[in-house]
Order: structure tokens, then sequence, then C-alpha cells
């Protein structure tokens, strides 16, 4: 039972955290654009946090424990939010030192917030952007579908499902790069 409270607690908490403060934007500015990197390693903490409270709670006896895909999955999120800011941050500088009138999506205002995910730094709505939301559904579905229907443990994916993520992943950031 205390699993449970402890999941809908990390649940709410996760939820209302991203959507009342800017951690989910470009910057700390309350009116800039919505970052997909941001948002994705949300939407996974939002998933694997409370399910490893359930883990521990369903198991007997009581282990906290998580498996290497969950690990895989926040890493790669992590991974994927780690080089987007460092991207929006060289475009920034090189942007300040060199200006080029392209204002850079970091610099711009907040469209809404399901625009400012896909579009990329031009204002566009991108392709790559939308192929890595996609996978991120499927894989966050198929996760919790598998986690609920086996007894609150975790899934297990293949190199075959990470390496799909390390392609759409790979196509998001090299597009993010280019984006000029």
């Amino acid at each position: 039972m205390i699993s449970i409270v402890i999941a809908i607690i990390f649940v709410l908490f996760i939820f209302l955290v991203g959507i009342k403060t800017e951690l989910l934007r470009e910057t700390s500015k309350s009116d800039a654009p919505y970052s997909f990197s941001r948002v994705q390693l949300w939407l996974w903490t939002i998933v694997i946090a409370p399910c490893f409270s359930l883990n521990w709670g369903f198991k007997i006896p009581p282990v906290a424990s998580i498996n290497n895909t969950s690990l895989a999955l926040l890493g790669i999120s992590i991974g994927v939010a780690s080089t987007a800011i460092m991207v929006a941050s060289t475009q920034a500088a090189a942007e300040a030192k060199n200006p080029t009138g392209i204002t850079f999506k970091a610099n711009q205002k907040t469209n809404k917030w399901f625009i400012d995910i896909l579009a990329d730094g031009s204002g566009q709505l991108s392709i790559t952007r939308l192929q890595q939301l996609v996978f991120t559904c499927i894989y966050i579905a198929i996760y919790l579908s598998f986690f609920f229907t086996n007894g609150m443990k975790y899934p297990d994916f293949d190199n075959s499902a990470f390496t799909l993520m390390g392609i759409s992943t790979g196509g998001y950031v090299l597009g993010k790069a280019l984006n000029k």
C-alpha cells in the first residue's frame, strides 16, 4: 500500500513541477518555447519513477531495484537533453558573436506546447521530432502495458529496440545541430 501512495505522489509531483514551472522550457523565461528533449526526459521520469516504487512494493521480500532497460531509457533521455542544451548554447553563443538575423528557438516566444516541441529552431515542423515523439509514446505504452500486465515487473527491451531509439534520437539531435 505504501508503494502505491509513493507512486501517486511521484506522478503528481513530477507532473505538477513540469506544468507549473519553466522546467520544460528552452530557457527559464515563462514565455520561452517548450523543449522537446526536456519533455521527453520528463515523460520517462513520470513513467519510471512511480514504476520503481510499485516494483519495490510488490516484490516479496521488498527490494528496491531497477533493470537495465529502465536505466537505458533514462540514460538515453538524459543524453538527448544534455546534448540539446549544449547545441542550443553553442548556437546562441555563435549568434551573439556573429548575428545572422536568425532567432534561435531558445530566444523565441512560445507558441503552443505541441507546436513548440515539434517545431525546429526555424519554427518549421520537424519530421525528426515527430518521429522521436511517436517512438517515445509507443515505447512508453509498451513499457507500461508490460509492467502492469506482468505483476509490476520491469520490461526488458532487446538491442534492436535500443537501436531504433538510437537512430530516432540521432536524427533528432542531428536535425537540431544542423538547424540554422
